[in-house]
């Protein structure tokens, strides 16, 4: 509870007046033994205990209403039990996430769930006339400001809508080194978060360690602003795999079209798309009967000279601005080109006969073999994804590779011969493992929604479960991501390494005989490798698309705006909101996170588990709320000594009215001096 006038509780001791002024009345009195009050004496013994009680009771009332009159001048602020020890500390810090799905709005207020809680924030630092220091870390810069004045939340450049994702471990990473760095004393920690389950990471590594470190100090204190409550009708698209075709002479764009809403089901909706090429718009209608709708193929005529352009596809507007649209770029396809690392002849010509195999015939598929000794010499700036099955690289080699992940292109990495010491992109090979008291491994699980495995469009499941180990190459590493698992003590077949750019895989075994059934079973292997190709070879288009994330400056100073979205978007925010740009000879559409598209959020038992022994409280709220963090409560003190006094005055009405009847028997009647 927080207090605008603290200094009046200085006067809390004043409640003990009622009973000094007892103690005084009783000694006022001069005690006289009479012999004829004896037999008065046991009567008065039995209605002693109940005639204490009252005393007792009556001076609690007055105490009661003493410190109420006390509370309600200090003017004391709350807003529930959870509140009770909010305002109170030296420094606060606000941890805000600015991610796509926090700008869901509430339909009558048009409020986001970033803007409630920044409004929010800011009328509790006003209310309480809080003096603590106050920072602020965002989700996209992760950088902590200090603030002069919370009335200028709102209006900070780090606090405004953008279309990226968050990481909230990151973020409480950030403000415990923060606490750490400048030895903050008692701490208030605010996050504001929609609970989204792919910002929280509630399956990685890190809430361990969080959790330890903030056990540790006992001064700071966390308050989740939790607006979980999504939208009651949303709708989002996302649009995949465009590509510029001829067909019969005729030219025409391809995509996947998906739509997805968050209502329930029971409902078909109609709902109008619109298609904009290069300006040019046109209308399609889509019936949807359930939470989803997907259309593959979908083709849309273009002009013969079109070889290169940009489109967007829009819904009508709705709760959450940022999902209702998704921008694209497309241009003629470029060729792929696999450069294939590896002393093993034939493993590497199976590995060439793969990635030269092309199940489209408009695109042209390339592959060129190196050796260990001869990767010095590979075209770096033609190839859109590298093979390496060789000692991991050092040195020089080593920071080309890296570079050339981070330009966007893919490496899947193969396990040597003969591992050794080096390590790349965090990971290393420690040696060949074989299994133990059986012949071979099966693939346990696979992840099946996402990434090289995934189902196909059309919903089939690829057979990685066929597929069979006899050897695997052990890897060692920190947020490697498993892909793919064998049961046993297999451990992982295939895991992807945390990169900001680009892609990085590790497979753990070779398809060889010796090896696995990965060539014979050659579908999985098949479509693996060449779903890694694409990703490479998207980074080699002459039109791309990616997704919004803080970035430097310099990066997207140069680009021209090329459409409405991008022309009304500030230079220093680019990289944060959607639109399409010019670089050069290159278009780039820049679109939310895919994660952000995921409705799911984190359930009250795995949030209750991943924060185990924290100090935090959590307040439920949702977008548009109009009621305020802590409030004056001053006046619930003033009902409190209301019903004091009247409770006071009802327990002083028996001993009243009984000394009044004593008054009036110890005097004759008139009547009587009458008749005398």
């Amino acid at each position: 509870m927080i207090f605008l006038q603290p200094w009046i509780l200085a006067a809390l001791p004043i409640i003990a007046l009622p009973i000094i002024i007892h103690l005084i009345n009783q000694n006022r009195h001069k005690t006289v033994h009479w012999g004829a009050t004896r037999f008065l004496l046991h009567a008065q013994k039995m209605a002693r205990g109940m005639a204490r009680l009252r005393y007792i009771l009556i001076l609690l009332a007055r105490m009661l209403a003493v410190a109420g009159l006390l509370f309600a001048l200090s003017r004391p602020m709350a807003s529930g039990w959870s509140m009770l020890s909010a305002g109170g500390a030296e420094t606060t810090i606000i941890l805000l996430d600015r991610s796509a799905s926090m700008e869901q709005k509430e339909g009558s207020t048009g409020m986001s769930k970033r803007e409630t809680s920044l409004r929010k924030l800011r009328e509790f630092a006003v209310s309480t006339g809080s003096n603590s220091k106050c920072i602020i870390i965002d989700s996209v810069t992760l950088q902590p400001v200090e603030l002069e004045s919370a009335d200028k939340l709102l209006e900070l450049p780090t606090t405004q809508a953008t279309a990226t994702s968050a990481d909230i471990p990151a973020m409480i990473n950030a403000a415990i080194e923060y606490m750490n760095v400048n030895q903050l004393g008692s701490t208030d920690i605010w996050l504001c978060s929609d609970l989204q389950a792919s910002n929280w990471d509630i399956d990685g590594g890190r809430w361990q360690a969080i959790r330890e470190q903030l056990t540790k100090k006992d001064g700071a204190r966390i308050y989740l602003l939790n607006y979980q409550i999504a939208a009651d009708e949303n709708l989002s698209v996302v649009v995949n795999n465009v590509q510029r075709r001829v067909v019969n002479d005729r030219s025409e764009i391809v995509m996947d079209l998906q739509i997805d809403r968050t209502a329930p089901t029971s409902r078909a909706l109609t709902v109008p798309v619109t298609f904009v090429i290069n300006g040019a718009r046109s209308t399609m209608e889509v019936e949807l009967s359930g939470k989803q709708f997907v259309k593959a193929g979908h083709t849309i005529p273009i002009d013969s000279e079109l070889t290169k352009g940009w489109g967007r596809v829009e819904l009508p507007s709705d709760a959450s601005k940022f999902d209702n649209v998704f921008d694209f770029t497309f241009a003629e396809p470029a060729a792929r080109k696999t450069s294939i690392v590896s002393d093993n002849q034939v493993l590497s010509s199976l590995l060439k006969l793969a990635m030269t195999t092309s199940s489209d015939p408009s695109i042209s598929h390339t592959a060129e073999i190196f050796t260990s000794q001869s990767a010095a010499v590979l075209d770096w700036n033609q190839t859109a994804m590298l093979i390496w099955q060789a000692p991991l690289p050092e040195a020089e080699l080593a920071k080309q590779l890296e570079a050339f992940v981070n330009s966007g292109r893919t490496v899947l990495f193969l396990p040597p011969d003969e591992p050794t010491a080096a390590k790349l992109f965090g990971n290393q090979w420690t040696g060949w493992a074989t299994p133990e008291g059986r012949d071979l491994w099966k693939v346990a699980y696979w992840k099946t929604e996402s990434d090289l495995l995934c189902n196909t469009r059309g919903g089939e499941t690829l057979p990685v479960g066929e597929i069979e180990v006899f050897r695997v190459c052990r890897l060692q590493g920190e947020g490697a991501t498993s892909l793919a698992r064998l049961d046993g003590e297999g451990g992982s077949l295939l895991s992807r390494a945390p990169t900001d750019y680009g892609s990085v895989y590790f497979l753990q075994t070779l398809p060889t005989v010796a090896c696995s059934n990965f060539a014979s079973n050659g579908i999985a292997l098949y479509v693996m490798l060449h779903r890694e190709l694409s990703q490479g070879a998207a980074a080699l288009q002459s039109a791309q698309t990616q997704t919004c994330h803080a970035e430097s400056l310099e990066k997207s100073s140069s680009w021209e705006p090329v459409d409405d979205l991008a022309e009304s978007t500030l230079i220093s925010e680019r990289f944060l909101n959607p639109g399409v740009y010019r670089q050069e000879e290159r278009l780039i559409a820049l679109n939310r996170p895919a994660m952000e598209d995921d409705f799911s959020r984190v359930s009250q038992p795995k949030l209750n588990e991943i924060l185990d022994g924290i100090d935090i409280t959590v307040i439920n709220d949702q977008a548009g709320s109009a009621s305020a963090l802590a409030s004056e409560v001053w006046r619930y003190f003033v009902i409190a000594v209301i019903i004091a006094l009247l409770a006071e005055g009802l327990l002083c009405m028996p001993e009243r009215s009984k000394d009044a009847e004593s008054s009036r028997s110890s005097f004759p009647r008139a009547s009587n001096f009458v008749n005398a």
